[in-house]
């Protein structure tokens, strides 16, 4: 603010040594200044060598041609631009595509026709909030509840539907400061971004009134109302392509959380346990997921630790009858709104220990690997664990979309689990098995995804489709890194996959994304992506065959030959990586000092190399 205020005074003594008879306040009274170009002004004056290599903003970014244009990413898994993207680590689905060097073109179409759809948006649109405050009928908020309650909450039961039902019918008599009100518009704006209305401004308008309704005054206070609205913001932020801006928001509701005691049990002077105190239980936990979520899929540091939880898992009850001060009804043996998150608990607790002992470990890491057996019993005992309704086909629609979720989750922890165990194999048949046990989750994860979204077409709704593209997408490019590098066949040894199943799994890869695509602009890029690697590659692949029995910095004598790291030079490792080692995880074994996705302008979030920083682009 001081520097903004510094060159308005700069600005103001020009304005009178350019003209010293010249009324300021008179001119600006004439002059005018689209709203939406006040931020960008704002931001005209910063020097881009003072912008630490980590900053960015999202704040202005209203449209989602404009999300385009900057090339923002909630998956974090495609490649960006010359845009600041906000730092992104191993994990990242993105850091993945780095490990395909040499096989994309430099120029592409691609780009040239974004920046054409674009341009022919209304740049000033901007819809006045104070006109908007009602949002359409009665019968369109109806409508946008029911999606909400239907396709998202049964995922992340944040809300109580019951409660929340009983306020939104009462919703005019709550006081104007109360944290229920950007609730219930982004409630608005995830069920509208369900039912696909992504496209005009409506989506625009449920979410400009939520934010319209924070303050600082949420901050100055702790409730759990006010942990509900972080929460429900940040999930919708991040599928919405505002990952960073997300990213803050669940950790906002990560630090409110504990500042509440939702990671302690309820007092032992507690006379019952009611639905409120579950209720507590619930948000802790689903805060618990987001940030093992986020942490997971940006390659971030994951902040909440198992060794200071005290609070019980959720039960699988039935509370549509209840009230926040109701004694807990008996668990249920079918599925509930909570059986998804229960689940998803468990496992993202497995997740964390993965993550932090394999994925993110640090390359120096020398990696025994009977712990990645070890850690692949346990997902794999969790997966016994779960409740017949997990597998039974006679299960209630709604529950089929929570339950793949799920499963898709625990399949890509696996796939990554053996990915990151791969490069810290010291023993080359170690190495060999990490390798291939992260090709047959692939393959299982792409049979999986692409089956489901054959056989229950019509539950596919955007939600649900968005996380079918984001673990479909990743576990492709794990195939084809390998499947297309000309250096690197296939292995043919007893454990290797089939050659002609790999084939298969990556054309059935494709043809659900493009299928996705219809109604997923995400997995209409991610298609994009995966066509021109097929087509490089080919070419690649004519031009550069050699043979290969061996493999770099290794000696194949004997199963328990001792792999020797590939060491980092100047020429093929740019200095900026030494900033977080850990981003050197998919990078061994590669010529990857050229930009690979030079020419691939507005993909999102892979060009760290060369920015960790975005700013909004004045141009």
């Amino acid at each position: 603010m001081d520097q903004i205020e510094r060159r308005c005074a700069s600005l103001t003594a020009l304005l009178h040594r350019l003209n010293p008879d010249v009324d300021i306040e008179d001119a600006l009274k004439t002059t005018s200044v689209p709203p939406r170009g006040l931020q960008a002004a704002a931001y005209d004056g910063v020097n881009p060598a003072s912008v630490d290599e980590f900053e960015w903003s999202e704040s202005s970014l209203g449209s989602p041609g404009e999300l385009r244009r900057v090339g923002l990413d909630g998956m974090a898994s495609l490649p960006t631009g010359g845009t600041e993207a906000g730092y992104l680590g191993s994990s990242a689905g993105s850091s993945i595509l780095r490990t395909v060097p040499g096989l994309i073109p430099e120029q592409s179409g691609l780009e040239t026709n974004r920046r054409k759809q674009v341009s022919s948006e209304d740049p000033n649109q901007n819809p006045d909030l104070l006109l908007q405050a009602h949002l359409g009928t009665s019968a369109i908020l109806d409508g946008l509840v029911n999606a909400y309650f239907t396709y998202y909450n049964t995922s992340y039961p944040i809300l109580h539907e019951s409660t929340f039902r009983q306020q939104y019918q009462n919703r005019h008599r709550l006081q104007d400061r109360s944290s229920w009100h950007p609730i219930f518009y982004i409630v608005l704006a995830i069920g509208n971004w369900i039912l696909g209305g992504t496209s005009g401004s409506r989506e625009c308008q449920y979410y400009s009134a939520a934010r319209s309704r924070m303050s600082m005054h949420m901050l100055e206070s702790g409730t759990l109302l006010t942990v509900q609205a972080f929460l429900l913001i940040g999930n919708y932020l991040q599928k919405r392509d505002r990952p960073n801006t997300g990213y803050n928001f669940i950790g906002i509701a990560y630090r409110m959380a504990l500042g509440l005691g939702l990671h302690r049990e309820p007092p032992a002077g507690a006379k019952t346990d009611s639905l409120f105190h579950e209720r507590r239980r619930v948000v802790w936990w689903i805060v618990y997921c987001f940030d093992s979520g986020f942490g997971i899929t940006t390659g971030r540091p994951v902040m909440a630790s198992d060794s200071f939880i005290e609070t019980c898992l959720p039960r699988n009850i039935d509370d549509s009858a209840c009230v926040l001060t109701s004694i807990l009804p008996t668990p249920s043996d079918r599925p509930t709104t909570y059986s998804a998150i229960i689940a998803h608990a468990r496992l993202a607790s497995i997740g964390n220990n993965i993550y932090s002992n394999v994925i993110s470990a640090p390359k120096e890491n020398i990696l025994d690997l009977k712990i990645s057996r070890s850690l692949d019993h346990r997902l794999k005992a969790w997966r016994l664990s779960l409740p017949v309704y997990f597998s039974a086909q006679d299960v209630p629609d709604w529950f089929r979309g929570p339950r793949a979720v799920v499963g898709w989750k625990e399949q890509n922890i696996r796939m990554m689990l053996w990915w990151g165990s791969q490069r810290l194999c010291r023993i080359l048949s170690d190495g060999e098995e990490a390798r291939n046990m992260c090709h047959y989750v692939a393959i299982e994860t792409i049979q999986d995804i692409t089956t489901f979204c054959l056989d229950y077409r019509d539950n596919i709704h955007v939600g649900l489709s968005w996380y079918a593209t984001y673990f479909l997408f990743q576990a492709t490019i794990v195939l084809s890194i390998h499947y297309l590098r000309a250096h690197q066949p296939l292995d043919m040894g007893p454990y290797s996959v089939n050659q002609e199943l790999w084939a298969l799994s990556i054309s059935r890869a494709r043809d659900c994304l493009a299928q996705l695509s219809q109604n997923n602009e995400a997995a209409s890029r991610c298609l994009a992506v995966l066509e021109r690697i097929r087509d490089q590659s080919e070419r690649s692949q004519q031009s550069s065959l050699t043979p290969s029995g061996t493999r770099p910095n290794a000696s194949v004598h004997a199963d328990h030959t001792q792999l020797q790291p590939a060491l980092a030079t100047e020429d093929t490792v740019p200095t900026t990586l030494a900033i977080d080692p850990a981003l050197q995880i998919l990078f061994q074994d590669t010529a990857w000092n050229n930009d690979i996705f030079e020419g691939l302008q507005g993909f999102p979030i892979t060009d760290e190399v060369e920015a960790f920083d975005y700013m909004p682009s004045n141009a």
